[in-house]
């Protein structure tokens, strides 16, 4: 007997009845994301002795995507590391590669993750297995988005994604629009990332992967936070809370929580902005994800900086350098030489606040986003005591601003990203017209 998984082909040959049909059960229940029950259904099936090596080996994978998915990250990379070694074939030592590199990822190990994701490309491209080459695409194309190498991130994703289409894998489509809108936000280019999450979000749900749809509100409500449409902003994020909830998607929990704090704060909601940027900080430190603390950290002291909790804002921004170099990403020491900058320039003191931001502004050329610069640039303009100085920093601050603003397609948004207050104060600085953008 032979089956065909839509992830990739394996013979069932020589595996009883009683465990394909733990097997498939297992596959069902992962497909309606009720994971703990899929965990207990692999392990059934792996209890069957003298099954085929191919057939334990994609059962541990299968079961450590289940762990990972429930934040069980010990467990995930012990069932990934036993399907690497229990392989006897290529096509799924690669599989279970990729996978590996995944978690490597998720955890912050990226040159850990960077060295799994090139081998399994290898073997991928070695095996002609296009589920494994657009998987390993799809990761390397995050790394170097993570690197501010948005360049070559998009080509990798651009060839993960015509991988996947090529094998009709429609659930890791999903997956790489995600990625690609999420390279697209980072490079300012919020109408192609909204472009990008709107088609995950419509692919997910064709196949009722609510997990994955969560993760799409999510960072659809980002980009209309990005360009200040909050309201907007906070309807995605209280949807993606609500459905996360329900589906018990606890690792993109803390991600939301932070941008509903992030909304919260905007509309003057200081309190229960900081009680969901706390519990984000909270929850990606329980979960061991460092980017997603930096994040939280970044935020959270921007949020005490406005409210002028200059102890609080400099306790947040150590902690944010010291992940900041744990993680050796120059994005994340970027934003806490940026916010340090600005916490030094309302205690007064501009000629180290300036040379914070001058620090922020090495580390930020290719690794934070446009949405990023034009606000270190506008902080730069007010640092300086040196006009001419301040008029270049201004005119930089507006062109990242109008290169922002024209693409965007729908009036209402576009008008809600010039006309706010920080927008419209540097546009009005540099002298030029909202309306003419």
């Amino acid at each position: 007997m032979s089956d065909t998984i839509t992830s990739g082909q394996f013979s069932l040959v020589g595996v009883s009845a009683a465990a394909i049909k733990a097997f498939r059960e297992g596959r069902l229940a992962a497909r309606e994301q009720a994971y703990d029950k899929a965990v207990r259904y692999y392990s059934d099936a792996l209890a069957f002795a003298g099954t085929p090596a191919i057939f334990q080996s994609r059962l541990f994978e299968y079961r450590g995507q289940c762990y990972w998915l429930l934040g069980e990250f010990e467990l995930a990379e012990k069932d990934y590391q036993t399907s690497l070694a229990t392989s006897d074939s290529l096509d799924q030592t690669a599989r279970a590669r990729v996978r590996l590199g995944e978690l490597a990822d998720f955890r912050g190990h990226y040159e850990e993750a960077e060295k799994l994701y090139q081998q399994a490309l290898q073997e991928g491209l070695s095996a002609e297995n296009l589920l494994v080459i657009g998987r390993a695409r799809r990761g390397l194309g995050v790394l170097y988005r993570r690197q501010g190498n948005t360049d070559t991130a998009v080509s990798h994703l651009t060839q993960s994604l015509a991988a996947f289409r090529q094998a009709a894998e429609a659930r890791e489509q999903g997956r790489v629009l995600t990625s690609l809108g999420r390279t697209r936000q980072a490079r300012g280019e919020y109408q192609h990332a909204l472009n990008a999450h709107h088609e995950a979000f419509k692919i997910l749900e064709s196949v009722n992967d609510r997990w994955r749809m969560v993760q799409a509100l999510n960072d659809i409500g980002e980009c209309h936070q990005a360009l200040y449409d909050i309201e907007t902003a906070l309807n995605y994020h209280q949807q993606a809370l609500q459905q996360a909830t329900e589906v018990k998607a606890e690792l993109l929990i803390p991600e939301i929580k932070r941008n509903l704090g992030i909304d919260l704060v905007e509309m003057g909601q200081y309190e229960p902005g900081l009680v969901y940027l706390r519990a984000a900080l909270e929850g990606a430190h329980d979960i061991g994800n460092h980017e997603h603390e930096a994040l939280a950290l970044y935020n959270l002291a921007r949020a005490y900086l406005r409210y002028e909790d200059y102890g609080l804002a400099e306790q947040a921004v150590t902690a944010l350098a010291n992940i900041a170099e744990m993680l050796n990403a120059d994005r994340y020491r970027a934003l806490a030489a940026f916010v340090r900058g600005e916490l030094l320039f309302y205690q007064g003191e501009k000629a180290a606040a300036l040379a914070e931001l001058n620090s922020a502004m090495l580390a930020a050329q290719t690794s934070v986003d446009r949405g990023t610069l034009w606000k270190l640039h506008a902080a730069m303009s007010h640092a300086t005591d040196n006009q001419n100085i301040a008029a270049v920093h201004l005119t930089i601050a507006a062109d990242f601003i109008r290169q922002t603003a024209e693409p965007i397609q729908d009036p209402k948004l576009k008008s809600c990203f010039v006309y706010a207050p920080p927008v419209l104060a540097v546009l009005h600085a540099a002298n030029i017209d909202p309306d003419k953008l």
